[in-house]
């Protein structure tokens, strides 16, 4: 079901009311008649709703992302791979792991998937429950969401817990790969907290460190 909460209300209002109306003339002028022409007379064509629908379920997926119909979302691209690092601290202690972001996004949501991998080879990872994208008042898009994170089987310390976490979203210039940074804290019995910083890397998603 598509959620209409990062598009622009009065330009997809207005879309959608044009689109009934040219779709309603098409088929009244061009498409039932040619269909009675053919003898297909018993052949409902398709409504209006069920057309308009459809083109927006392929604008959510995939029309979106290109830069001539962006004026339809409020929300920057972000989905992608980025990878980086993130600096801790967990029982008074810092350290420093390297760390992946992959970033599922489509007009309506995103998801966020981080991979984890520290000096021993243990890797966990984590996925977004809830999210929410901001445009803050300085102009930069902050993307906050509470997540959960699957812990390690193997080493008890990395426990299953859950979290939150706040990234900053950096765009590209002529200089530097877009970027996400920001920071998080978690609901461990021990609590761990620290900071993320993780560069563009590919638009292709891999779904592991």
């Amino acid at each position: 079901m598509l959620n209409f909460k990062y598009y622009r209300t009065t330009p997809l209002i207005v879309i959608i009311l044009l689109s009934s109306i040219g779709i309603d003339f098409c088929l009244e002028n061009w498409i039932v008649p040619y269909l009675e022409s053919k003898g297909i007379m018993h052949m409902r064509a398709p409504g209006n709703i069920a057309i308009i629908g459809g083109f927006l379920a392929f604008y959510d997926s995939y029309l979106w992302k290109l830069p001539i119909f962006r004026l339809l979302v409020n929300i920057p691209n972000v989905s992608g791979r980025y990878k980086g690092k993130i600096k801790y601290n967990f029982n008074e202690k810092y350290g420093e792991k390297e760390c992946s972001i992959e970033v599922k996004q489509t007009a309506s949501k995103i998801k966020v998937h981080s991979y984890f991998n520290n000096e021993l080879n243990e890797k966990t990872d984590s996925k977004s429950l809830v999210e929410d994208v901001r445009l803050e008042e300085d102009g930069f898009f902050d993307i906050y969401m509470f997540y959960l994170n699957n812990g390690n089987k193997i080493n008890s310390t990395l426990d299953c817990h859950e979290g939150a976490n706040k990234l900053r979203y950096i765009p590209r210039n002529k200089e530097n790969k877009a970027k996400l940074m920001g920071h998080y804290f978690t609901n461990r019995q021990i609590q761990t907290r620290g900071e993320i910083e993780v560069v563009f890397e590919t638009k292709n998603l891999k779904g592991e460190f």
